[in-house]
């Protein structure tokens, strides 16, 4: 004879004779099973969303750390530091002689000190005894969302470059000295200049400083490199002396010194010349982190009026921002 127990939460018990057992049927397991799927497919993207947050929220401090930083460069030297420092003779070569960049000159503002004395600056970058500076890993230059900033970047065999996702703003027009030059378009850190930002019209918090930008996995693309010069590694414009590119704007439109189109990543236009040029962008859903002169740093999304966008990217334009 068979005596059934009492039901428990957690299981049914059966006696036969002496023998007590205890589990669930196959209906209740399979319906345990497809709760517990519901649940975690209710979940994850809860989960990935706050990871994402966390992320983001990780990059904007990233750019909060960098403006101190400038703003400690700034009170010691009286100006901004330059985009990219280049030799006579190789201003609007994105290739060639790269000796500095603005990241480089902050980077005892960011308690790299070790890295920076590293650095040789009376020689180029791709120099042998440059190479502790080109491949250090600086985690405040990182934004943990862009996997892609762990492929290190090779214009020349043997020469290696670390990553970055923040790039200096030379303005609203391509990278050229003769856009530079023009204040319709200038931004606050060219070649071999950076402004002071008393001389900052349009009013520091209505300028963006320093943009986020996406790195490119492949060695042969200078998309997002701190220590490198050209247009897309350390430093971003809107281009918009041809057409205006938006945050996260078409890649396609990018022209690079080093450029090197991925499939399902980003893609480019090879050019060497005053029209290089590439925009700003990250993989945050929906817009980049930006930090903008007066030292705050914000997320903009890529929603943003073109125009809107075109005059937080010139300094002395005498534009009337509005909100955003």
């Amino acid at each position: 004879m068979v005596t059934r127990l009492p039901t428990t939460a957690c299981c049914h018990r059966y006696r036969t004779g002496r023998t007590t057992r205890c589990g669930f049927t196959l209906m209740e397991l399979l319906v345990v099973i497809a709760v517990m799927a519901v649940l975690v497919a209710l979940l994850l993207p809860a989960v990935q969303a706050a990871r994402e947050a966390a992320r983001r929220a990780q990059c904007l401090n990233n750019l909060k750390q960098i403006g101190l930083a400038l703003a400690s460069y700034h009170d010691t030297y009286q100006t901004l530091p330059p985009a990219a420092v280049r030799p006579a003779g190789f201003v609007d070569n994105g290739r060639d002689k790269p000796r500095s960049t603005w990241a480089i000159a902050i980077l005892p503002m960011i308690d790299q000190a070790n890295v920076y004395q590293t650095f040789v600056p009376t020689v180029d970058v791709t120099a042998p005894v440059n190479r502790a500076l080109r491949t250090a890993v600086v985690p405040v230059y990182r934004c943990p969302t862009d996997a892609g900033a762990t492929q290190l970047f090779q214009p020349l065999l043997g020469v290696e470059f670390a990553r970055g996702n923040y790039a200096a703003n030379f303005g609203s027009a391509s990278w050229g000295l003769k856009y530079w030059n023009d204040k319709t378009t200038q931004g606050v850190m060219g070649q071999n200049a950076g402004l002071r930002l008393g001389v900052i019209t349009d009013g520091a918090s209505n300028t963006v400083c320093v943009a986020e930008v996406r790195c490119q996995p492949s060695a042969s693309d200078n998309r997002g490199v701190w220590a490198f010069h050209a247009p897309g590694a350390s430093s971003v414009g809107l281009d918009c002396d041809n057409i205006c590119r938006q945050i996260n704007g078409d890649s396609g439109s990018d022209w690079i010194p080093y450029c090197a189109p991925l499939p399902g990543g980003l893609n480019c236009h090879s050019q060497n010349n005053p029209d290089s040029n590439a925009g700003p962008r990250s993989l945050h859903p929906q817009g980049a982190n930006f930090l903008l002169a007066s030292g705050s740093a914000r997320f903009i999304n890529d929603s943003i009026y073109i125009n809107l966008l075109q005059s937080l990217f010139t300094s002395r334009n005498g534009e009337v921002v509005g909100d955003y």
